[in-house]
């Protein structure tokens, strides 16, 4: 049984034929496999039904996302503003707590360095006008400089209210003000914003 089923097959156990000649073989049984014409299997009509088919939910529409976008610009924009105002009424509020108090603790020895470079070294006389408790700050200081112990006279500020410091000689004088430069700043970060005394 097997040998009829396979009796078409080249045999290459047997040395009768050339190797060639069987290749010649098995090319003409594939050409004529090939020329024979091939019947199609009947093939059976599809029939379409007419389905309903669920409608599918694409999301929301281009001029949805469109309007979402301008919403959410707009958003960003306030978000933005509202963040800068604050930052800067924070810096505000943290220099106007902040610069007077140092300006009570540093404010002497500040003044103190730059009266050898303002004043000039001809100026036999000169005066000091302050508070009494800035006074008090800027004893000390003139009297580490040897230059200046016999030179400067130390005044009480008429007015106890005013916070500047006056130094003035016979040919000039200068006035340190923290307060109004403190506020200058102040205003010239916000020129809306008042400085508020508390």
């Amino acid at each position: 049984m097997s040998n009829a089923l396979l009796s078409s097959l080249p045999r290459f156990d047997k040395d009768d034929q050339h190797p060639a000649e069987q290749l010649r073989r098995m090319l003409g049984q594939m050409k004529a496999a090939a020329a024979r014409p091939t019947v199609a299997a009947p093939v059976e009509e599809i029939v379409e039904e007419d389905v309903a088919s669920p409608e599918v939910d694409l999301g929301p529409s281009l001029a949805e996302v469109d309007g979402l976008i301008g919403q959410l610009s707009s958003a960003l924009t306030r978000i933005e503003s509202e963040s800068r105002n604050q930052a800067m009424q924070v810096t505000q509020s943290l220099a106007a707590r902040l610069f007077p108090e140092l300006s009570r603790k540093f404010l002497a020895e500040e003044i103190g360095q730059h009266l050898t470079r303002l004043v000039p070294a001809s100026a036999p006389a000169v005066e000091i006008r302050a508070r009494p408790h800035m006074l008090e700050k800027l004893e000390p200081i003139i009297a580490r400089h040897p230059g200046m112990a016999g030179r400067y006279t130390l005044v009480p500020a008429s007015i106890s209210d005013d916070p500047r410091v006056q130094v003035s000689w016979k040919t000039g004088g200068v006035t340190f003000d923290f307060e109004g430069l403190l506020a200058a700043c102040l205003a010239h970060l916000d020129p809306a914003q008042t400085l508020i005394e508390e």
